[in-house]
């Protein structure tokens, strides 16, 4: 067994792409954000994190970082002694990871495994569903209709995206609004639901070779109720499979039942559950 660090995205994706490609959808979180960087996307400003161990020339696990976001692992089942492999080395290079966050399985035995190396507590932050669709059930009787963000919607947008990480994921490093709100622009786009007016918003920025990944869905609260966030997932997702894609992906939070229901009325169908959890390392030493 080989720990292997990799200086480039591509390196790292010609080491992990047969292996997850052979299961798409349920890779498609860490394929999608490798995906992105080697068209030249950036997260934040350190250099990511790239790993993979492999053993007689197979992959055993893989593990990518985007400082300052958690860590996405993937290993193969029943091989906790690759996870170990891992831990270590980001141990001495990253010891003040904030997290980890990958198929719940894996994610849970890496977080056990960092918190024995570490003495510090490792909290499951959240649990979350990824779920896939393939055939749009477009909602009807949603008043409006979706349009593509444009410049006049910038500011607009950096209010949305604020809030929507403040509401989604409170425990993640926030960078600042403007920046994601251009880099869904640059690289992706970002849908409108507008009904007289925007009323929700929808974005797509990342994918993988045959899927597009939906993310960001953000309805302000005094326009719920009314099917907006159902409506706008639905038409970006019938955009995007249109343009060419087999398949679209999302996470939703399993403790928000009314978002697991409103994405299979459209068509989205579970695939695996994930789980995201944080570590107290980087806290405690900050004190």
């Amino acid at each position: 067994m080989r720990l292997i660090e990799h200086e480039s995205v591509d390196s790292f994706l010609a080491s992990v792409e047969g292996r997850l490609m052979a299961e798409e959808e349920r890779n498609s979180l860490i394929l999608s954000i490798a995906g992105r960087l080697k068209t030249g996307a950036t997260y934040g400003e350190e250099s990511p994190l790239l790993h993979t161990v492999e053993e007689g020339g197979q992959l055993i696990a893989a593990a990518l970082r985007t400082p300052p976001h958690n860590l996405v692992i993937h290993c193969e089942e029943g091989r906790p002694d690759a996870l170990e492999a891992v831990v270590e080395r980001v141990l001495e290079l990253d010891p003040d990871l904030p997290g980890v966050i990958g198929i719940a399985g894996t994610a849970g035995r890496f977080a056990r495994i960092w918190a024995e190396r570490t003495g510090e507590a490792a909290v499951k932050a959240m649990s979350e569903r990824l779920y896939s669709l393939r055939r749009v059930i477009p909602p009807v009787g949603v008043p409006g209709r979706m349009r593509d963000a444009e410049k006049d919607d910038f500011d607009l947008l950096i209010e949305w995206f604020g809030a929507f990480h403040d509401e989604a994921t409170p425990d993640q490093p926030l960078i600042d609004p403007e920046r994601i709100v251009e880099r869904f622009m640059a690289f992706g786009r970002v849908a409108i639901w507008d009904d007289e007016g925007p009323v929700s918003m929808a974005g797509s920025s990342r994918g993988t070779s045959n899927g597009a990944t939906i993310s960001a869905v953000y309805t302000p609260p005094e326009q719920r109720g009314n099917g907006y966030a159902s409506a706008s997932v639905a038409a970006l997702s019938k955009d995007l499979l249109e343009e060419g894609k087999s398949f679209c992906t999302l996470f939703t939070d399993l403790a928000n039942p009314t978002s697991n229901k409103i994405y299979q009325r459209i068509g989205y169908r579970p695939v695996v559950d994930y789980a995201v959890y944080s570590f107290a390392l980087a806290e405690r030493r900050n004190r």
